[in-house]
């Protein structure tokens, strides 16, 4: 799975194991049973992807992929998910855009120490 793959993303091992090829984005090419990989799919745009936990540095990794790997490590057991975009991205939202200025004036009033308090006054 990833881009650096091509053809079959699978393999047996000698003992008959099936593992699947992904990619850490911090170490490398890594080989992990089926179960430990997570295939993911966007009902919205149908998109894949794959997560995993890499078992040479411990961090979570995820890479995009395309649908026939991904069909591929989910007919040799690797787990299934589908999500959607938030619902938020479709609501409309009134009055002016957003604009750095308005960032740097919430960073300002973040840093004051008596931040918390401001929402109760309102």
């Amino acid at each position: 799975m990833g881009s650096v793959m091509g053809g079959r993303d699978h393999e047996s091992g000698p003992d008959g194991s099936v593992g699947i090829l992904v990619v850490c984005s911090d170490c490398s090419e890594v080989r992990l049973a089926p179960e430990k990989v997570t295939l993911r799919i966007c009902v919205d745009d149908a998109s894949w992807a794959y997560w995993f936990i890499c078992p040479t540095c411990g961090r979570r990794s995820a890479a995009p992929t395309k649908p026939g790997p991904a069909l591929e490590a989910i007919s040799v057991g690797a787990p299934f998910q589908s999500w959607a975009f938030p619902a938020e991205l479709l609501e409309r939202h009134d009055g002016p855009a957003l604009q750095l200025s308005d960032l740097v004036a919430l960073l300002c009033e973040l840093e004051k120490t008596d931040c918390i308090e401001v929402p109760r006054d309102y």
